[in-house]
């Protein structure tokens, strides 16, 4: 029991002079990275109709169906283009809505902003 109390105490003592440590002054530089850099593209589909599918390949499943004009967010794209029907493109991860998936790149206008986007969309429409 004794040596209950004395661990008790010695705890007690070193929380009490932790906390009486002056802190130091002056406020902390972090230094620059691109991890904190958020940049978003934007895409319009410029075809009629541009299917939305699982995977970066014309025979993963659809998704969904996007019409002309439709403005989504690129979250990224493959590093290797493909060719479909005399088309060379790259595939790109797009999100609509909360839905997450790959269109081809031959059929999408990809733009920095969304503001652009939209512009870009009033034209084709």
């Amino acid at each position: 029991m004794a040596r209950g109390i004395y661990v008790a105490i010695c705890i007690c003592s070193m929380v009490f002079f932790a906390c009486g440590q002056k802190q130091s002054e002056g406020p902390i530089q972090l230094p620059s990275t691109s991890v904190l850099t958020v940049r978003s593209s934007w895409g319009v589909v410029t075809s009629n109709y541009l299917r939305m599918r699982t995977n970066p390949s014309k025979t993963s499943s659809v998704l969904d169906g996007l019409t002309k004009g439709t403005i989504v967010e690129v979250l990224s794209a493959t590093e290797k283009e493909e060719t479909i029907e005399d088309e060379t493109a790259l595939w790109f991860r797009i999100s609509l809505d909360g839905l997450k998936g790959w269109v081809f790149g031959a059929y999408l206008e990809v733009l920095d902003s969304k503001s652009d986007a939209e512009a870009y969309a009033r034209e084709l429409k």
